[in-house]
């Protein structure tokens, strides 16, 4: 395959970049490996654009192309396939390249020689070896990402399990912020003239600051009450400064009416991610257990 087929994706509409991972990644950095380190022309089917760039300093996972102008103007769920045009120039099209075109576009740039004298045949074989060495390390690294794809796939069905993930994230919290340490898992919040109880998923507490920060866990369609439970937390942390550090006195916990919200989630969407920008939310994407995201930064 001489393109890549790319499905669109909300945050990348949002954002004006997409993201290349997967086994499509690995296709897309052999194939645009010559447009790495420079930058180049942009030819779309919305316009042209010059001086785009590859984002090489994004996480080997994932290939990032950033053009606002052109990817602002797309909608979640449209198809575009990219492709390379010349030296020069990268095309992206709405349409499914044909095999016929990819041929004749390959043909046209490349002249045809009638006849090769022995030299030429010669080093015609050496670069025909060398790109078929190429050519078997790809495979050979396709079959290892399938693997791990395969692993990848199952992990992630695992992770709609709101209680796998609270227990997996129980000995794994440092993988998704490492400044953090658990010190009581499912704490339980009443209010003295109510009978109404609260279960926190985690108390957490900073390494560094020693500051309480509250952490929450959320899978899949399970957001809706994320606004109550924060402005819950918030005052009843507020109201229970003296007790919170009382009880935690012998792990020096320093609590303050300040105090960290975090959400680590397997979803995101425009809603969710306004409100923790708005209320300085720690927002976290985890996909598939292996890959942790700052939605919202935890340094902010």
């Amino acid at each position: 395959m001489n393109y890549i087929k790319k499905k669109i994706a909300s945050w990348e509409v949002k954002y004006g970049q997409i993201g290349v991972s997967g086994k499509d990644n690995i296709l897309a950095r052999e194939l645009f490996k010559n447009f790495f380190g420079k930058t180049f022309t942009l030819e779309t089917f919305k316009g042209t654009y010059r001086d785009i760039n590859f984002n090489e300093k994004t996480q080997s996972t994932s290939l990032r192309l950033s053009c606002r102008s052109f990817f602002k103007q797309l909608r979640p769920d449209d198809t575009i396939y990219l492709q390379v045009k010349n030296e020069d120039t990268v095309l992206i099209t709405s349409k499914e390249p044909s095999t016929f075109d990819a041929v004749t576009s390959t043909i046209s740039t490349t002249p045809v020689k009638p006849k090769f004298s022995d030299k030429e045949l010669l080093e015609i074989m050496v670069v025909l070896t060398k790109e078929n060495q190429q050519l078997r390390e790809t495979n050979s690294s396709l079959f290892t990402y399938k693997e791990r794809l395969e692993k990848y796939e199952n992990l992630h069905k695992i992770f709609n399990d709101e209680k796998f993930m609270e227990d997996w994230l129980e000995r794994n919290i440092h993988k998704a912020i490492a400044d953090l340490e658990i010190i009581d898992r499912q704490p339980c919040i009443t209010w003295p003239k109510s009978r109404l109880k609260n279960r926190l998923d985690f108390f957490c507490v900073d390494k560094t600051t020693r500051e309480l920060v509250i952490v929450e866990n959320k899978v899949r369609g399970n957001k809706t009450t994320l606004e109550t439970q924060y402005l819950s937390y918030k005052a009843w942390v507020t109201e229970n400064l003296n007790n919170i550090n009382e009880k935690y006195k012998n792990l020096n916990v320093k609590a303050t009416d300040s105090f960290k919200f975090v959400i680590i989630t397997d979803t995101t969407d425009d809603r969710l991610e306004s409100i923790c920008r708005h209320s300085k939310i720690t927002l976290i994407l985890i996909d598939g257990g292996v890959i942790f995201e700052e939605i919202v930064p935890y340094d902010e």
